[in-house]
């Protein structure tokens, strides 16, 4: 009656929905929210994307080596938050591998509404003495995630005696992925590669630079893929030893270290030969107003319509009148290197808040266009300037608002919504446990925070070094493993508070949380979900109802996969031997087992008496019995014929072991006079039918070997002669 019941409430739940979505009409499109999510440490977003259906997921770290994962529907209501890690459990010091300090670096969109995580973590060897043989390393990974939080597979780059973690990917047209594996252990080559989806490396480009220049080890490179399928790879390098430079009739001039450098190179995208290569020198900032710790990033890459590439980075740029490496004042800008198809310089595009400067905190390629979204944090109020440009790096659209976490560490993400639905900001600190969520309405408003900053473009001269970073041609040397790896996830809590909104009445996110479904499906079955998605494996699951103004009413789903009845196995048949009790066992994992007939929901079952005990399953997949039989010794005699005659009468045509014997069978052997193996088995029930080869055998005595083993696990031999007679 109550699942009944519950049927019937879930119908009404799909029928009002349905209602819902179909019947919500305004007038115009006004939502805007500020929300704030608190987790359960403090936490920051490290990255996040757009879906096609307009959910943003987020990336987001919180302690050292810990990660996790978000999915929001595009007005702000969080449908699910997981952390990821190795499910390789830690038993024993002696057990290797196991894994820890697990961090999630980044994440792309791929097929399906699905997505790619990627990061390292660090891979431990057995510990003996406390020292661990294999010495423990850094590996990279790479998680396949689906919608709905559930792992698709994950993937492992890493070896013994090596050192990985996997920086960049991306995806090509034909879903082979593109993966920066930066290497962490001397001679640092790190190495782009094209991975299938099948475990294959179709090829690799390794990267050795010349001496003295290094990768930044904190930092991610950018990465693109052409028209042509080609990749660009922009990275940040640092020279640690102060560098030369000579002029006619001066004295040598002395540029101080550490040295910054863009290093851009373009790989063929079918063999990963490299192509050609380039390198800026960024402004030294030794001996200046700013920080030398202070590392230039590149942000974002991508190639413009006329084939030119486009470059934004996080830096400073001079503000004095004095030469390139005697300038002592500098202003935070973000940066647009506008570069020829072979990435020699032609203009660059400053961007910073009027009467300020500013730092680049994010930057969204637009979906099916050439327009970029760019976020700057005001360096005077923490405020936050958003502005879209075209593809001649011209701004187009911008707006400003005000940052509800205005610290110097805060991080802030903007996406725009696909459609043209709106912003979607994030805004966090290492330093909190809370992280905040701002959503535009369609033309970017949020009333909730909105500020009054201007951003300013213009023009900028590029007068330091080119061409110091170079790459040496060396064989590419595979010295890890690209192999599966094993990633669960647990649920990692966020709740939510709304700081201010403001909506319509007939459109609002609605989760519900009540009327969970649970479902049962067997291998092979598939499940549709009211939004058309397909389901066939376990996990959590929910099904969106859009309404026409994109509001999402979200049911949620618990799906489990039933275990095959026919899978069934049980302990073979066993012996007290003395013993009070001893359990029988059977496949685990199934909800109900009927031992004997009675019910129990434990796999093993205690026995005290000999006889002959069942076990069934069953379930919507079917039904199967099996039994054990428990004797009261555990080593029995041997029985074996002494003679047969194979003159097919059907009547003791074949020389078997007889089922008097409860021993079991390791292997019988006949031989000839000879000593000539004619016949063998491992098998219980097969026999001699007299032949040899598939000639008949002459009438006389033959030997037998019969090796048995008792279930005590004792070894019972016995041999002796048998006589055919035909």
């Amino acid at each position: 009656m109550f699942k009944r019941l519950n049927n019937i409430i879930l119908y009404c739940l799909l029928i009002f929905f349905s209602g819902f979505a179909t019947a919500q009409v305004c007038p115009k499109d006004s939502n805007f929210y500020s929300i704030t999510n608190t987790g359960t440490e403090y936490n920051t977003i490290q990255k996040a994307i757009v879906t096609t259906e307009n959910e943003i997921v987020a990336l987001g770290q919180f302690g050292t080596f810990r990660s996790f994962i978000a999915k929001f529907t595009g007005l702000g209501t969080n449908i699910w938050s997981n952390e990821y890690k190795p499910d390789y459990p830690h038993t024993s010091w002696v057990q290797f591998p196991w894994y820890e300090n697990t961090s999630i670096q980044g994440m792309i969109p791929s097929s399906n509404g699905s997505f790619i995580v990627y990061g390292s973590s660090f891979e431990h060897g057995k510990s003996i003495n406390n020292v661990q043989e294999p010495p423990g390393h850094w590996v990279g990974v790479m998680v396949h995630i689906d919608k709905f939080g559930n792992t698709i597979a994950g993937k492992y780059f890493g070896n013994w005696r090596t050192g990985y973690t996997v920086n960049n990917v991306i995806e090509a047209d034909n879903g082979n992925l593109i993966v920066y594996l930066r290497s962490l252990l001397y001679p640092f080559i790190s190495k782009v590669l094209c991975v299938d989806n099948f475990g294959g490396i179709i090829w690799g480009a390794p990267l050795q630079t010349v001496p003295l220049y290094n990768e930044v080890g904190n930092l991610s490179h950018a990465m693109t893929k052409l028209k042509n399928g080609n990749i660009v790879v922009a990275r940040e390098m640092v020279r640690n030893i102060a560098d030369t430079i000579f002029y006619p009739f001066q004295p040598p001039i002395i540029l101080p270290a550490p040295l910054n450098y863009f290093h851009l190179f373009e790989l063929d995208g079918k063999t990963g030969n490299l192509i050609w290569e380039t390198s800026y020198q960024c402004p030294t900032l030794s001996n200046t107003n700013i920080s030398n710790a202070f590392t230039p990033e590149i942000k974002n890459i991508m190639q413009l319509p006329d084939g030119k590439l486009s470059l934004l980075a996080d830096m400073y740029l001079p503000v004095d009148n004095e030469r390139f490496y005697a300038h002592k004042l500098y202003s935070r800008r973000a940066v647009n290197f506008i570069t020829d198809k072979d990435g020699f310089l032609q203009k660059i595009i400053a961007y910073r808040p009027e009467n300020s400067s500013g730092s680049l905190e994010s930057v969204q390629q637009i979906t099916n266009s050439t327009e970029r979204l760019l976020t700057i944090k005001d360096s005077t109020n923490e405020n936050i300037l958003v502005f879209k440009i075209n593809n001649d790096g011209q701004i187009i659209w911008k707006n400003s608002y005000k940052n509800v976490t205005p610290t110097n560490t805060s991080k802030i993400i903007t996406l725009e919504k696909n459609g043209g639905k709106g912003l979607f900001t994030f805004q966090s600190d290492e330093n909190s446990f809370n992280f905040h969520s701002s959503v535009t309405n369609a033309v970017g408003n949020n009333p909730c925070a909105l500020s009054n900053l201007n951003v300013i473009a213009e023009n900028a001269l590029w007068t330091w070094l080119v061409k110091k970073v170079h790459l040496f041609t060396i064989p590419v040397n595979i010295d890890f493993r690209y192999s599966a790896f094993n990633i669960k996830s647990d649920s990692y809590p966020i709740s939510q508070n709304t700081d201010c909104e403001y909506q319509f009445a007939c459109c609002k996110d609605f989760i519900d949380t009540i009327n969970i479904k649970n479902i049962s499906i067997c291998p092979g079955e598939i499940y549709t979900l009211p939004d058309n998605n397909k389901v066939k494996d376990y996990g959590n699951y929910y099904a969106t109802l859009k309404g026409q103004r994109g509001c999402d009413s979200i049911l949620l789903y618990n799906v489990k996969l039933l275990k095959l009845p026919a899978d069934l196995k049980t302990t073979p048949d066993t012996c007290l031997n003395n013993a009070t009790t001893i359990e029988l066992r059977a496949t685990e994992g199934y909800k109900t087992y009927l031992w004997n007939n009675v019910s129990s929901p434990q796999s093993f079952y205690p026995v005290s008496l000999p006889g002959n005990y069942t076990v069934k399953v069953e379930n919507k997949c079917g039904s199967k019995t099996d039994s054990i039989i428990v004797y009261s010794n555990c080593d029995f005699p041997v029985y074996f014929p002494n003679a047969f005659t194979p003159n097919k009468d059907f009547i003791n045509d074949v020389l078997k072991i007889p089922r008097q014997n409860k021993n079991r069978l390791k292997k019988l052997s006949i031989y000839n006079r000879y000593g000539q193996v004619i016949f063998q088995t491992t098998k219980f029930n097969d026999g001699w039918d007299g032949n040899y080869r598939g000639m008949p055998q002459s009438e006389g005595v033959y030997i037998y070997y019969l090796e048995m083993e008792g279930l005590s696990g004792k070894n019972i031999n016995q041999k002796g002669t048998v006589v055919l007679i035909r």
